[in-house]
Parts: structure tokens; C-alpha cells; sequence
């Protein structure tokens, strides 16, 4: 984050958090231990105290800026702050303001919960361990890191939704938007194969993970528009024929990709889901002895 420099403090917002101007009047938020400590309005910032400047740019805005970090602990942003710089490290993620202040908003919950002894339940574990493996590596080095800079315990499934974080800050959208959208449905499809066919599916299973890899594939031919088009018109009917079961289920899949990303599959997209539909319940029972 940026370094403070001639800033002179706006108002006092705690020991450990001032809102200051710029030499060109920008509002900062900077803060350190014991920054704002015995300090008044028009008094310059010592600069040593400070450890992170946050802007009060359009999409954090003053206000709303100044309410989170007044709320957080300083010990979260600090945590939240080491995540980021290594998520740019692995991953390659800019480190901004964006990225630090939901994580640090996190971990300040996470922190409450592992105080209080309560749980919160992860139901997409798997799905984002299949997704985002490296993200998700990141994220447990993130509850290694809360752990030793907050000075709690948290709940090793926290490294699940660190990683969201960290896949939402490398899509355009605010929010949760396509990651969590793209794991949801990923979930849908392996109720409906399983409900299908009456078996059950092992998520960390290399099978799982294989379906799961052509289905990655899929979402990222439909996100760019780049949807298989076989030239031959028999492969459907061919699919159709050999394994009729698997195209059935293959048709419900379809349209579960289809309502989740407001877009259309084509005859071949859905003839290939039919093949690996086919591959992984056929290996599913190959595998159960009889």
C-alpha cells in the first residue's frame, strides 16, 4: 500500500486509525498503532506509526471506508493485508484496497466466531478445492497467517472462503458473481448425476476431479463464446444411441449450465457432456465390488 506523506489528520478516528488529506487534498484513511493517539485535527501523521493507507476512491467510499476500518480491528487488516501480498506472490493478484478490506472484513467475523467457540458450515468445500486448488492452497496459508498475526485459532475451513475471496478479486464483477456461480452449478450437476443413477459419487475421487476438469472447460468455451461445433451432425445422434442414459442426464446438465449462465449449449457441448457423463458413472461402478 502506499506510503503516508505530508498528510496533515482530518479527524481522529481511534489510537490506531486517522483519516488525513494529502498535500492534494485526498482523503486517506491511515493506519498503525498508536497513530491517532494524543493526536488532533491539523496535526501532520507520523509516519512511522503508519502500516496501510487506504484511499477514499469511488469504490470505497469515504464514509463506508471509514466505518469498516473503524469496526476492524487492527490486527485483521494486518492479516488481511499479509494474505493479499502473498496471494500476489502465488497468484499474481494486485494487491488494492479492493482485495484487503473484504478479507479483513472476514477475518474480523472469523476472529469473532473462533472466539465464541461457534462454527459456520462450508457447503461447497469440495467443489472449491476441486475449482481453485491453487486458490484455495492460498487460503490455507491465509488461516495459518490470521492464526499467528490475529492470535486466534480459526476453523481450517476458512481457507474456503479465503479462496472465494481471492476468485472474485480476478473477475471484473463485484461480489460473488461467476466463481461462485460456476461452483453452485458444479454442485447442481453432481446431485442430478447421482439422483440419476442411483450411485454415489466420491468429490475426491480422480474420477470427480476428471468430470470436473471437462467441466471447467465447458464454462470457459461458454463464458468466451467458444462452444464445440462439430462439423458432423451424427455425433449427437451417435452419443444418443450408445449411451442413452448417460444423454438423458446429459439434457438435465444442459439446462442447468443453460439457467445458471443465461446462454444456450449446442448439440455437441452436450453430446461430449454425454460421453463424460457416461465415463464417470461407468468408472463409479467399476469400481464398487460387487
Amino acid at each position: 500500500m502506499t506510503q503516508a506523506h505530508e498528510m496533515i489528520i482530518k479527524r481522529v478516528i481511534g489510537n490506531n486509525a486517522v483519516l488525513a488529506l494529502d498535500e492534494n487534498d485526498r482523503q486517506f484513511v491511515a493506519l498503525g498503532r498508536g497513530v491517532g493517539f494524543g493526536s488532533r485535527q491539523g496535526d501532520p501523521i507520523d509516519t512511522k506509526k503508519v502500516e496501510q493507507v487506504f484511499l477514499a476512491s469511488e469504490d470505497a467510499a469515504s464514509s463506508r471506508l471509514v466505518e469498516v476500518l473503524t469496526e476492524t480491528p487492527l490486527e485483521c487488516v494486518r492479516a488481511a493485508a499479509r494474505i493479499a501480498d502473498n496471494a500476489n506472490e502465488r497468484l499474481g493478484l494486485r494487491v488494492s484496497q479492493s482485495l484487503i478490506l473484504p478479507l479483513a472484513d472476514h477475518l474480523h467475523f472469523a476472529m469473532q466466531r473462533a472466539v465464541e467457540g461457534t462454527t459456520m458450515e462450508f457447503p461447497l468445500q469440495w467443489e472449491v478445492r476441486q475449482l481453485y486448488p491453487a486458490e484455495y492452497a492460498v487460503g490455507q496459508e491465509g488461516v495459518r497467517i490470521a492464526d499467528e498475526v490475529m492470535k486466534v485459532h480459526l476453523d481450517p475451513a476458512e481457507a474456503v472462503a479465503l479462496a472465494m475471496h481471492l476468485v472474485n478479486a480476478q473477475f471484473a464483477t463485484p461480489g460473488v458473481g461467476a466463481a461462485m456461480q460456476m461452483t453452485e452449478t458444479i454442485a447442481r450437476i453432481f446431485d442430478v448425476i447421482e439422483k440419476t443413477f442411483e450411485i454415489r459419487l466420491d468429490r475426491y475421487s480422480m474420477n470427480a476431479a476428471r468430470f470436473v476438469t471437462h467441466l471447467r472447460y465447458v464454462f470457459a468455451r461458454v463464458s468466451t463464446d467458444k462452444q464445440i461445433s462439430d462439423p458432423h451432425p451424427t455425433l449427437f445422434d451417435a452419443i444418443s444411441h450408445a449411451h442413452p442414459e448417460a444423454m438423458a442426464c446429459a439434457l438435465k446438465v444442459r439446462y442447468l449450465i443453460e439457467m445458471a449462465f443465461k446462454t444456450s449449449l449446442t448439440a455437441d457441448e452436450t453430446a461430449y457432456l454425454g460421453l463424460h457423463v457416461a465415463r464417470l458413472v461407468m468408472d463409479v461402478r467399476e469400481a464398487v465390488p460387487d
